[in-house]
This record gives structure tokens, C-alpha cells and sequence, in this order.
């Protein structure tokens, strides 16, 4: 029996609870090392929670100290770490200097550009974001990766482009930010016959192009409102968050079967319009801003959680033509070049139902290409049976 570790102090809930279920197999028991705040969010979804070692940062207690801590675990117990997310500045990267267990480490990598990008990055506007960006670029090559015995990418276009334009030589591994589970219920409640769209997640300018949706959805209304709804199912931020909804607000005063959200979704209510939309538009913003001045690109050197989410609910996409779809996605996701062609695409699934059944059972099948059961065989077969070879 292999005893595997995971270590997430900063943010990636989603991705701790979807590794925390992958590597606990019959071959696996798991510890998982996080802080009090983040083991909240995931505590009541794990399944069998007993069957987890859980270590959990005091509130007194510094990072340093708390990592100190899972080093001394991990040498007497711990044949396998991995360590979600190092957030790349040299705020961050101090309290990992030290720290080097015994045991394997994995490091996942989030944003392929800021830990490979060969030129320094420059901004005239942003000079201590500049310094930052470019002393933690050398830190991050020179002492941070060194320390691991590989890295893991959750998109599988990540080490693709890690391949491609990196000198790095160990192994790149591609366990997912998250998957199909066929014992949750996914099936809509729905009654009526009217299609429904959804753009998930935070409403940032920095993220998605709402503009585009909005554009579209405004010509598709005129023709089709008594047959589509359209929900933006985040929370507006900032500046233009708010000007994304008073532009919501507008179409809903016309009669418009659009709906949104001033604040965060009740997870309940976010859960029941998933099951009930028939497609998710993934309008995003391929350039992202990304570490530091660092620019990152969507579905190339950066992930999304919103593509998982289709996984998840096995719904079938809609993306702009330049994100990289995996080649188990490709069937089901429908692509769209600007505002017009948006509104074309979704005109000719609007009005074939059987198009639409078509689509949702090609996604149903192709998210069980990322169930549970595929990664969890992923895992046994490429990083425990092969865990001293790394």
C-alpha cells in the first residue's frame, strides 16, 4: 500500500478535492495537508471521509512552520507528495526554500508561461510587479523546480506546450482540475421544451468576453424569445462586472428571458440550472492576464475551470475558434469566430431539437473519457506502478 500526500495551502479547492478522490485506490491510502478555511469547502463532499488522513494548519501557525510540519509527515510516512499550487512571487516562494521531503514530489502547474517563459517580462507601469515577475522566473527554475521529480498539468494542451518550447526533460503528467462522477445525479428536472444556455463563472473582464454573448443573444432574443433562456451564472466583479449586469438588467426590461446574479450563486441553485441547460458558452478571453506581467492563453499554456464543468455535468460546448479543444471534447463543442457567428451557430441547434439531443449525448459519452474510473487507472498505471522509476 502506497501512501500518497496532498498539499494545498493557497486556493485550488476543486482541484484538492478532485485529486484527493483520484489517488485514494486500493493500492493508495491519502493524507491531505491544507488549511482549516480550505478543508471546509471540501470536507463535505469527500466521500467516505474517514478513510482520509487530514492535517490541518493551526491558526497560529506560519506556512513555514506548518510546511516544516508536513515535511517531518512525509519522511516518516509518505511515499508520494503532491503539491497543487505554489503561487509564483517571491512572497510565496520563500516559505518553499527549505522544504524537501524525502519522498517523491509532484508539483502541478497552473500557468505554463510564468514558470517557462524564456524572455525577462517588462512593463514601464508596473516596474515592482516587473521585478517581481522576473526575480521569481529565475527562483522558480533554479531552486523551486528542481526540488520535484515531475510536474502535473491539468490541461493536456499545457505539456504540449511545455514540450514545445521548454528545455524541460522529466516527466509531465496530466491529472485534471476535475471529473465525471456517474454516482452524482445529472439529469434535468426540466419539463418545458425551451433551450437553455449558460455562461458560468465570475462575470471579469480579465476571464470572458461577455460582450460577445450579449451581442448575440440580443438578435437571437428578437427571433427566439419564447424558446431560449440565457443564464450568466456568477457574480458580477468589479467595474465591469457591473456594467456586464445594468446591460442584463436592460435586456430582462424587454422582455428578455435572460437571468443573472447580483452576489454569489447558492450552491443548490447552481447545481439545479447546470442540470437544466442544454449547452455552456465558454466565452473566454484567450489572452489572460496571467502572474506577474506575465501574459497567459486560455487552452494553450492555461486551463479553465468552466471546460471542466462541462465535463462534470456532461453538457456540450461552445467556445471561441482559437481555444484548443482535447481532441475527447471535439464532437461535442460547437465553435464560433465573433458575435454573428455566435448567433448563427446557436441559430441551427435552436431549431433542431434532434441536433440538440444529438450534441448532449455526444457529451454525456465523451465525459466519461474524464470519469473517475479513467483517472483513477490513469494513476496506477502511470505514477504508483512506475513511482520509483521517477
Amino acid at each position: 500500500m502506497k501512501e500518497i500526500g496532498i498539499l494545498e495551502i493557497y486556493c485550488h479547492v476543486k482541484f484538492l478535492y478532485t485529486l484527493s478522490r483520484i489517488c485514494k485506490t486500493e493500492k493508495s491510502n491519502v493524507t491531505i495537508f491544507t488549511t482549516k478555511e480550505i478543508f471546509s469547502k471540501i470536507e463535505t463532499y469527500l466521500e467516505n471521509k474517514s478513510e482520509y488522513n487530514i492535517v490541518l494548519k493551526e491558526d497560529k501557525e506560519s506556512k513555514h512552520s506548518f510546511l516544516k510540519r508536513v515535511e517531518k509527515i512525509c519522511n516518516k510516512k509518505i511515499d508520494l507528495l503532491f503539491v497543487n499550487t505554489i503561487q509564483k512571487t517571491c512572497l510565496n516562494f520563500p516559505h518553499f526554500f527549505g522544504f524537501k521531503p524525502k519522498c517523491k514530489m509532484i508539483l502541478t502547474i497552473h500557468t505554463a508561461n510564468a514558470w517557462f517563459n524564456k524572455k525577462p517580462a517588462f512593463k514601464v507601469k508596473q516596474i515592482f510587479r516587473t521585478v517581481d515577475t522576473n526575480l521569481s522566473s529565475i527562483i522558480g527554475k533554479t531552486i523551486i523546480l528542481p526540488k520535484f521529480n515531475a510536474i502535473n498539468v491539468i490541461y493536456y494542451p499545457i505539456k504540449q506546450f511545455i514540450q514545445e518550447n521548454s528545455d524541460y526533460k522529466k516527466k509531465i503528467f496530466t491529472i485534471p482540475f476535475g471529473f465525471f462522477d456517474k454516482n452524482i445525479d445529472i439529469k434535468s428536472s426540466r419539463k418545458d421544451d425551451k433551450v437553455i444556455f449558460v455562461v458560468p463563472g465570475q462575470i471579469e473582464e480579465h476571464r470572458r468576453k461577455y460582450d460577445v454573448v450579449l451581442d448575440a443573444f440580443e438578435k437571437l432574443f428578437k427571433k427566439y424569445n419564447d424558446k431560449i433562456i440565457l443564464y450568466l451564472l456568477g457574480y458580477p466583479v468589479g467595474i465591469y462586472g457591473n456594467r456586464i449586469l445594468k446591460r442584463c438588467n436592460k435586456l430582462k426590461e424587454m422582455g428578455y428571458n435572460i437571468n443573472y446574479f447580483n452576489s454569489f450563486v447558492p450552491e443548490k441553485t447552481y447545481n439545479k440550472i447546470m442540470k437544466d441547460v442544454d449547452f455552456i458558452i465558454l466565452p473566454i478571453r484567450i489572452e489572460s492576464r496571467g502572474t506577474g506581467v506575465i501574459t497567459e492563453f486560455y487552452g494553450k499554456t492555461k486551463g479553465s475551470a468552466a471546460f471542466y464543468e462541462a465535463i462534470q455535468y456532461a453538457k456540450p460546448l461552445v467556445v471561441p475558434k482559437e481555444f484548443n479543444i482535447v481532441n475527447e471534447m471535439k464532437n461535442s463543442s460547437l465553435k464560433y469566430s465573433d458575435s454573428n457567428d455566435l448567433a448563427e451557430t446557436l441559430m441551427e441547434v435552436i431549431d433542431d431539437r434532434k441536433k440538440i439531443l444529438d450534441y448532449k449525448e455526444l457529451a454525456l459519452k465523451n465525459s466519461k473519457s474524464f470519469s473517475l474510473d479513467v483517472l483513477r487507472e490513469y494513476f496506477v498505471n502511470e505514477i504508483l506502478n512506475k513511482l520509483d522509476s521517477l
